[in-house]
């Protein structure tokens, strides 16, 4: 493998596709374009029905799967109130009708749904129970619910009602479901919902105005590996390190992975924490250094 298939790839995913399938055409891009096969993995799933940002980790950078996962993360949702599906979505099948509530209603009830929230999963997604998928028990009839757990809402905006229909953007802590928060609002305007459609907006400092579409994916130019994404990303609350600079020799050194010494820096740090190694825009390695010894995180 090239260091030039490891990387950050910032995927438009289209709806109708699973998170998994949307990745094959980067996986044959970069295997086309490197004469080898490429590990890829996004860093939080989005439903079929679902559009928007997939952040996407390529070769090396897979390994910073763990810290990318803890990332907030934004939503634009369309909320139809008057009937709940099995699945929360529009793919399921209708197992509830009531009335429209008024607009007053589901406005009295916002304050629910913000700050520190205990949201109950839906059934049918990928969280796992007792080593299987709950959407597979859900399918087999052997579980009917979730337990709750804590999540985080940032910002809950109503962009606009027309009835039955609630479009709003949801600002909110890793895993949170947004069509639990559909069926729940439904729920407490006592009515019931399901969520019709579903945009994701941004993940940590990433955007969606960034993101290329699948096919439109070219490996010499939207691998994103430069200083300017991992200054973004040291200033995260997800990822705290800074950036700390080698020369040519320093950088073959760390790609061959022998023993980091303080020579193989322009600057030494001084400070126990985490650094992105960097020559001139180019990401060398990931590093620890606590009270004078180096680790290694990966190299790029």
């Amino acid at each position: 493998m090239t260091t030039d298939t490891n990387g950050i790839i910032l995927l438009n995913k289209s709806a109708g596709l699973t998170s998994f399938k949307a990745l094959g055409t980067l996986k044959k891009k970069l295997k086309e374009y490197s004469g080898a096969k490429v590990k890829v993995g996004h860093t939080g799933t989005l439903d079929s029905f679902a559009e928007g940002l997939l952040v996407v980790l390529a070769g090396r950078f897979t390994r910073l799967n763990p810290v990318f996962t803890a990332f907030d993360k934004s939503y634009e949702a369309d909320i139809i109130f008057g009937t709940e599906t099995n699945t929360l979505d529009p793919a399921g099948d209708t197992i509830k009708t009531a009335e429209i509530p008024e607009y007053k209603t589901i406005e009295s009830v916002l304050p629910s749904f913000q700050g520190a929230v205990r949201q109950r999963p839906p059934i049918f997604s990928a969280v796992h129970v007792n080593g299987e998928r709950a959407y597979k028990k859900a399918l087999n009839g052997t579980i009917t619910e979730l337990p709750e757990r804590d999540v985080h809402i940032y910002n809950f905006e109503i962009i606009d009602w027309t009835s039955p229909v609630l479009k709003c953007r949801i600002d909110c802590s890793k895993g949170t479901y947004i069509r639990s928060i559909a069926r729940d609002l439904g729920r407490l305007s006592g009515s019931c919902a399901h969520l019709r459609a579903l945009t994701r907006i941004s993940v940590g400092p990433f955007n969606l105005a960034d993101s290329i579409k699948a096919e439109d994916f070219n490996p010499s130019e939207h691998l994103i590996r430069g200083r300017g994404t991992f200054e973004k990303l040291g200033k995260s609350d997800a990822l705290h390190f800074r950036i700390i600079e080698t020369d040519v020799d320093g950088a073959a050194k760390l790609r061959q992975g022998v023993t980091i010494r303080d020579s193989f820096f322009k600057i030494p740090p001084k400070d126990n924490g985490s650094y992105a190694v960097f020559i001139d825009d180019d990401f060398i390695a990931y590093i620890k250094y606590e009270n004078g010894k180096y680790s290694y995180h990966f190299v790029g």
